[in-house]
């Protein structure tokens, strides 16, 4: 068992403040190798959290947490904070099964303000904590870390302009790390990096107060001729910052995030001064292991890996991701037609379009930590004749829903929504599990919904939507993957528009399934069989326009359906397919199998499953007692 001689003795941030400034930088590297030693054992999010050992124990050492506010942005750099506030023991278990999650979450600690997972939150957040403090007359400070991909969101900025207005003490930290999960976009990527560059300005201005320091009897009146020069100075420079003192907040930086004192150092001193600041700070994702900081992307989460080498366990040759499989198509459907875009917000790597922004740059447009804009964007996409594929995680989609509503649906705007992360995601959480999306799709007008439940079922969908133009259409699937050796990518199957497909039939139940719970509906037909009891399937394939033909047909020559639906019950399928079956037939629905309407923590989908009785075993054994009344 490796040992951490500095580590070992921090349980809590008091901990840490009991010990010498200079005592930091071991502290600093006992932080990193004890996540090399743990992830490289049970995987994670990892570069990021390499990245902000040094700002994390600077934070806990200069402010009196839990009295003082951290906030933290998106949260999947909070291990070294998890670490120094009482949970370094329970790091093994961060994204498993009734362990650690991998964002901030208020059920683990105080330490944890927010359930963290969606980026751009947390300058609001300590906006209205710093409000609150003032409202109450309490004094403690507060401070926001947020990313250079998550400042350049609008609600970021808006949070921004706000504070900028009525100007409580509080501290944004710029983390800057030239990128997100996937490298930065846009102009506020640009106008950061052109900060960094400015080594005129940084050396102009040291130069400056230099001079400024010789001259005698500095009083109120010269601070405010030292300031007005100042500002005069930057306007003639480049103005790193400017845009920051535009909304209102002082700008200092930047700084170099990796060396604790001189982090330690800022903040103490910029604990003196009033009103809103943003601390620009320099740091590298992957920082401390060679592999991370060379391919920062690759290692931004990780399955166990050998610490030596970097090499992380081979998959399955005969594999592939089901976001890369619509990545390969649209490849191939650009191929055909040059008419298509394909834009996501700040997600190329997770919905498997970097092999496709390779191949056709000018096709793809990765609009940042934009959902709103991206969604508009999509629609006045179509507009103009172009054909939109609009990729986006499900549980991202609820950011942009005015956008889905106004600038999409209402107007018939033919946007095609290729929905990932749909269902159960497993490890990321309650953050990020896709459970909504049918039931806001279904309630808006002149949407159509497919649902496969195969690998194929995507590729055969691509295919169709290419073409369709009635009306905005979505499919949706989960975190999977399909056997290259059975897909079609050449000749794929055709699509008939509002046709479900009947699986197999039998007279006392229907099961009416919809996506990636296929699989389950047949193993639980299967055991009904076992049973005596023989069971209708049918794949709900499309759910909008439904297939009023063949479902009702079947439940009249049945005795009871059910719905199996991977949403949260009270906003899946059921509520619309309850409103399309006729009165008559209402009377021999027994239930939907979804899950409940709270938070579903972090685990393995099968886990889930389980701990919800949605397992095939349970939902037969549910079934039976159901049917043997």
């Amino acid at each position: 068992m490796p040992s951490y001689p500095y580590l070992d003795k921090i349980n809590f941030p008091e901990d840490l403040r009991n010990l010498k400034e200079t005592d930091l930088p071991a502290v600093c590297q006992d932080v990193r190798e004890y996540i090399i030693d743990t992830l490289s054992d049970v995987g994670g999010h990892f570069a990021s959290n390499l990245g902000v050992v040094e700002l994390t124990v600077a934070l806990h050492y200069v402010f009196q947490t839990p009295k003082d506010k951290i906030i933290w942005d998106v949260g999947h750099q909070t291990y070294p904070h998890k670490i120094l506030t009482g949970r370094k023991k329970e790091l093994p278990t961060v994204r498993k099964w009734l362990g650690l999650s991998g964002f901030p979450k208020r059920e683990e600690s105080e330490y944890d303000l927010y359930n963290t997972g969606h980026a751009g939150t947390s300058i609001s957040q300590a906006l209205g904590e710093a409000c609150a403090r003032d409202l109450m007359g309490e004094n403690y400070k507060v401070a926001a870390v947020i990313g250079d991909a998550s400042i350049a969101t609008g609600m970021a900025l808006e949070a921004m302009n706000h504070g900028g207005h009525i100007k409580p003490n509080m501290l944004v930290i710029l983390n800057d790390n030239y990128m997100s999960i996937s490298k930065n976009v846009g102009s506020i990527s640009n106008y950061l990096n052109r900060i960094i560059s400015s080594q005129v300005y940084n050396k102009g201005k040291t130069a400056f107060y230099g001079f400024l320091k010789w001259i005698p009897l500095i009083g109120p009146a010269l601070q405010a001729l030292a300031h007005n020069m100042e500002t005069s100075f930057k306007h003639f420079m480049m103005r790193p910052g400017g845009l920051f003192e535009d909304l209102g907040f002082t700008y200092f930086g930047p700084i170099d995030g990796h060396d604790v004192n001189r982090v330690v150092q800022m903040l103490q001193n910029l604990s003196k001064i009033q009103g809103p600041i943003l601390l620009h700070v320099l740091t590298q994702k992957g920082k401390g292991y060679k592999p991370a900081e060379a391919d920062p992307i690759k290692y931004h989460g990780v399955t166990p890996f050998n610490k030596e080498s970097g090499k992380m366990a081979s998959a399955d040759a005969n594999k592939i991701g089901l976001s890369k499989i619509v990545g390969k198509t649209l490849i191939d459907l650009t191929n055909m037609d040059k008419r298509i875009a394909v834009i996501t917000p700040a997600m190329i790597e997770g919905s498997g379009l970097r092999d496709y922004q390779e191949t056709y740059p000018n096709h793809t447009f990765d609009v940042g930590i934009a959902e709103q804009h991206s969604v508009a964007f999509a629609g006045a996409m179509t507009n103009g004749g172009a054909i939109p594929f609009m990729c986006i995680y499900s549980t991202f989609l609820t950011r942009a829903m005015d956008q889905l509503v106004e600038d999409v649906s209402l107007m018939n705007l033919p946007v095609r929504f290729v929905i990932d992360r749909a269902g159960i995601v497993g490890p990321d959480g309650e953050t990020h599990q896709g459970l909504s999306d049918l039931g806001y799709l279904a309630g808006l007008p002149n949407m159509d919904i497919m649902v496969p439940s195969s690998a194929q079922d995507i590729i055969d969908s691509l295919h169709f939507m290419k073409d369709y133009t009635e009306h905005p259409i979505a499919i949706r699937f989960p975190k999977d993957n399909g056997d290259l050796r059975e897909l079609k990518f050449e000749s794929p199957n055709q699509v008939n528009k509002g046709k479900a497909r009947l699986v197999s039939e039998g007279k006392d139940l229907l099961i009416l399934s919809l996506g990636f719970m296929l699989p389950i509906a047949k193993q639980v037909a299967e055991i009904l069989k076992s049973k005596g009891i023989t069971t209708t399937v049918i794949d709900l394939f499309w759910l909008r326009p439904y297939d009023s033909d063949l479902v009702h047909k079947c439940i009249e020559s049945t005795q009871k359906f059910v719905i199996l639906d991977e949403s949260y019950l009270h906003a899946g399928a059921s509520g619309y397919l309850l409103n399309e079956i006729p009165n008559h037939l209402i009377g021999k629905f027994l239930k939907t199998f979804a899950l409940p309407l709270e938070p579903i923590h972090h685990g393995e989908r099968n886990q889930i499953l389980e701990h919800y009785r949605l397992t095939a075993s349970q939902i037969a054994d549910d079934l039976l007692q159901s049917l043997q009344k």
